[in-house]
């Protein structure tokens, strides 16, 4: 149902009872400004949605949109000191992690790489990660960076591209935005080629091997197992149409096709008709799983940060949510001083 005035005070009040860190989070400062904005309480709303567009996440630039501003984002880039550069790639715990993950022995890779990165600088462990990722190891991009607010700021290696060339011709061929497609695949894998979770989904797309047989059958081309969706091309072929598949079957509206993704039509039938007047923002947030809930919105934060790995401004977040790719305005991207800039 569509909220009323009495909801949205309740949703208000509830807000203004939360401690200080939570309500200063940007996604409890983007919804308070929302609810005071639908309050008629406008001024203070604009207020609350320039410091929430500070932060450079998927609340943060949801609030750029309102007041029509530029997205937040403040990237920070490996060393290219090439004496630097030379001292990882020649220390023999890397050149070991690198030969073992090439055939495949993960577990003493890690170690090997694991033990070269206790002993790092920052410099030398961010050039670590950016080697890895040139021995298509992309999942250390995550796993191996940290999590400290500049540790975050590593765009480029934190949202890496693989097969680059095939998604862009398969989202081309689908109708799809290269960019959603990357960050679908970056919130499913990491774009790492031989993923595999505890439900069976498999490679870049984590497909299951019966909806790859599927998406095999309508696209008229030749199932060969599910081993084969550990090849790039064949899983992003066959993810890239399965993700047309959601979008179509949700009149093209992409917060739905990817929470299908995540958690099957048979949720989004019940969530849609449980509340099916909800504005897309609040609509999401109300996701009763809250691995769905979270999943929606990072593809969609994703999204934006390949719009700038791939062409250096974004869709309308606002827009890409609707589906609204032909008319979308564009958002450039700028980086405000460090104290108030937030990473995604």
């Amino acid at each position: 149902e569509a909220m009323s005035r009495g909801d949205d005070v309740a949703a208000l009040a509830a807000i203004e009872k939360m401690g200080s860190t939570q309500r200063n989070d940007s996604r409890y400062v983007y919804f308070e400004a929302r609810l005071r904005e639908r309050l008629n309480q406008k001024e203070s709303a604009k207020v609350l949605f320039a410091k929430a567009a500070q932060s450079a996440n998927f609340h943060g630039w949801l609030a750029a949109d309102r007041l029509n501003l530029p997205y937040t984002l403040c990237p920070l880039e490996p060393s290219n000191n090439r004496e630097l550069i030379k001292k990882v790639a020649n220390d023999g715990r890397i050149v070991r992690a690198f030969e073992l993950f090439a055939v495949d022995r993960v577990t003493y890779a890690l170690k090997e790489f694991n033990a070269a990165l206790d002993s790092y600088s920052t410099d030398e462990k961010k050039v670590a990660i950016s080697l890895a990722l040139a021995e298509d190891w992309y999942d250390r991009a995550v796993f191996s960076m940290g999590t400290t607010p500049d540790d975050l700021r590593y765009y480029s290696l934190r949202f890496p591209l693989h097969h680059e060339r095939h998604l862009r011709e398969q989202a081309k061929i689908n109708s799809l935005d290269p960019s959603w497609v990357a960050g679908q695949t970056r919130a499913e894998s990491i774009f790492m080629p031989r993923a595999r979770s505890a439900a069976d989904a498999r490679g870049m797309m984590q497909i299951l091997p019966g909806t790859g047989a599927q998406v095999s059958a309508r696209l008229g081309i030749p199932w060969r197992g599910g081993e084969s969706l550990y090849e790039p091309e064949t899983n992003i072929t066959l993810g890239t149409a399965y993700l047309r598949q959601m979008l179509d079957r949700y009149d093209g509206f992409p917060y739905f096709a990817i929470a299908a993704y995540n958690a099957g039509p048979a949720p989004i039938s019940r969530w849609k008709a449980a509340r099916p007047s909800l504005e897309p923002d609040f609509w999401i947030e109300t996701i009763p799983y809250k691995e769905t809930r979270d999943y929606v919105s990072r593809v969609l934060a994703f999204s934006v940060v390949y719009d700038w790995r791939l062409d250096r401004s974004a869709t309308s977040l606002t827009d890409r949510m609707l589906g609204r790719f032909n008319q979308a305005q564009r958002r450039a991207f700028v980086c405000p001083p460090p104290a108030q800039a937030k990473p995604l």
